[in-house]
């Protein structure tokens, strides 16, 4: 079982003091708490190049590695419930998740959404679902660009929408379901929930353009040592 991840202190009063983390040594020490939390090698690689795009956009891979860890990874897993439903012509998978890890849930609507050929719509959604925000940036990035399909993730709630898709290479958030409204579905998502839509259409990103350059990052010195901390249950699980 991983150890509890405690928290460092972040008093704005103190000054924070940071050093150079290379790229390998975030994803590895993020693989290492996922998998000892109980995550399989695919899953663990998925967040923990997830946690390191969150600590390259704004020094939140600490944070999102919490967030992945405060679930329920040691009971034994069982299979999110999928049924189909058709809305407008359109399949849509519907995913119960049964209470596993929101990382494991994101993953699963990818596959499940991308599962259909190329030039056809793809919907997958998972009702009452939070998954961090931080880690379906990364997810849509990098899987618009590896698998070369135009993705779109909604978040909704129960007063707003929220989509993401990329374009240009980047990361564009809008209110609004993006591209032409007579190829896409209609926005009826379940209030409270996430869905991976992929359409037809350019993928927004050419193949290897969404990695992060392999330079240092400046990482706050006390998440590095908390985070190190939790890796080495990894070389315990290991042994």
């Amino acid at each position: 079982m991983c150890e509890a991840m405690t928290r460092p202190d972040t008093d704005d009063r103190v000054h924070t003091r940071t050093i150079a983390v290379q790229p390998r040594e975030i994803t590895e020490a993020a693989f290492r708490a996922l998998y000892a939390a109980g995550a399989d090698p695919i899953e663990a690689q998925e967040g923990a190049l997830a946690v390191l795009r969150a600590e390259h956009d704004d020094h939140g891979g600490f944070r999102l590695l919490e967030q992945l860890l405060d679930a329920d990874w040691i009971s034994p897993g069982r299979p999110g419930l999928i049924t189909d439903t058709s809305r407008t012509g359109v399949t849509v998978r519907e995913l119960e998740p049964v209470g596993q890890p929101a990382l494991r849930t994101a993953l699963q609507l990818f596959d499940l959404a991308v599962a259909v050929p190329a030039g056809e719509v793809g919907v997958a959604r998972a009702p009452l679902t939070r998954v961090p925000r931080t880690l379906l940036n990364d997810l849509v990035l990098r899987h618009t660009a590896r698998l070369q399909r135009r993705i779109v993730v909604a978040t909704t709630g129960t007063d707003a929408a929220e989509f993401l898709v990329v374009r240009h290479g980047a990361l564009e958030v809008t209110g609004t379901m993006p591209g032409d409204p007579g190829t896409l579905p209609p926005p009826s998502i379940a209030p409270d929930g996430v869905s991976v839509i992929a359409v037809s259409g350019p993928a927004g990103a050419a193949a290897g353009t969404t990695d992060l350059a392999p330079r240092p990052l400046d990482v706050d010195e006390n998440h590095w040592r908390a985070m190190h901390q939790v890796a080495k249950t990894y070389l315990v699980v290991d042994a």
